[in-house]
């Protein structure tokens, strides 16, 4: 992956570029087919999830999800569960601490927030019920579904609910210091600064390539880290820009950043634009990059 800071001049060329290189309309309409396709396949998954959910039991959840699965609580921490049997949603203890009786889905609430033929990025709202089927939890979650094997699936889970007492000031703040490590890793990667990249992650960290490909950085000293000499043999790349930088979900302690980036030759061509999430989370005082899941490009003349 390639990032920089984007400045005035290649904003202009980034997009200029991108009205003179769109996709044909054939092309437009097919990406359309296939991800309204897996944006219903994406919802029945769900819907299975919720309903195995109810079963409380392990066993049969497990089945609506994909291993390695994902939990994203904030605050710089990621559970990930490599295995179905290292998985458990603590059904004994929710019914312990919370009266817990079941939970549902509210698919009015149900948004879609990026789509391809494999992933699915969306959220939902949820509630709880306890004993008495009185809603005592009303909240949203945000999913990644992706599609494995032919079957969809659930891989990756996070709160999605903004603070209903977050002021617009505190919310600007949070929003510019998780903004502050996605550019510094984009001025550190254009660089050619390995270490410096690696300096704004938060670990462990999660990257997902367009197709559900997984990879987990436990460590500072774990992959996946930027090969340079690498890609500018492989691709000819020179640089790269943001092109969209959006906060779409904010917390106390962690923002998801709805980005698109594209990639460009030494000659001032661009050869990639790519969308994707960032999860950017706060650890102590530190904002960090947590999960980087890419969607598949919108532009590739590789």
């Amino acid at each position: 992956m390639t990032f920089i800071h984007l400045t005035t001049t290649t904003a202009v060329l980034a997009l200029g570029l991108l009205a003179a290189g769109s996709p044909g309309e054939a092309q437009v309409r097919d990406a359309a087919a296939g991800n309204a396709a897996a944006e219903a396949a994406s919802r029945q998954a769900l819907q299975t999830f919720i309903t195995q959910w109810n079963t409380a039991e392990d066993a049969h959840l497990r089945r609506a999800m994909h291993f390695p699965f994902v939990t994203v609580p904030g605050g710089g921490a990621l559970v990930v569960d490599d295995r179905p049997q290292d998985f458990s949603a603590g059904f004994d203890q929710m019914r312990e601490r919370e009266g817990w009786r079941s939970s549902s889905f509210d698919f009015d609430e149900f948004e879609v927030v990026k789509s391809s033929p494999d992933k699915v990025h969306a959220e939902v709202g949820f509630s709880r019920y306890g004993a008495d089927g009185a809603a005592y939890r009303t909240s949203r979650v945000f999913y990644i579904v992706t599609r494995r094997d032919g079957r969809w699936a659930i891989q990756l889970r996070t709160p999605a609910a903004e603070p209903a007492d977050m002021g617009s000031d505190e919310r600007t703040e949070i929003v510019a210091a998780a903004r502050r490590a996605v550019l510094d890793f984009f001025t550190a990667f254009n660089a050619g600064d390995v270490d410096g990249t690696i300096a704004t992650v938060n670990h462990p960290h999660l990257f997902m390539t367009p197709d559900g490909g997984f990879a987990v950085a436990r460590s500072p000293d774990d992959g996946p880290r930027p090969d340079f000499d690498r890609m500018r043999a492989d691709e000819d790349w020179h640089m790269s820009t943001i092109d969209a930088l959006e906060a779409s979900i904010v917390t106390r302690n962690k923002v998801h950043f709805e980005l698109t980036f594209t990639r460009w030759h030494p000659d001032g061509t661009r050869y990639m634009t790519v969308p994707a999430l960032w999860i950017v989370t706060r650890a102590g005082d530190d904002w960090g990059i947590q999960v980087r899941s890419l969607m598949r490009p919108t532009f590739d003349a590789r």
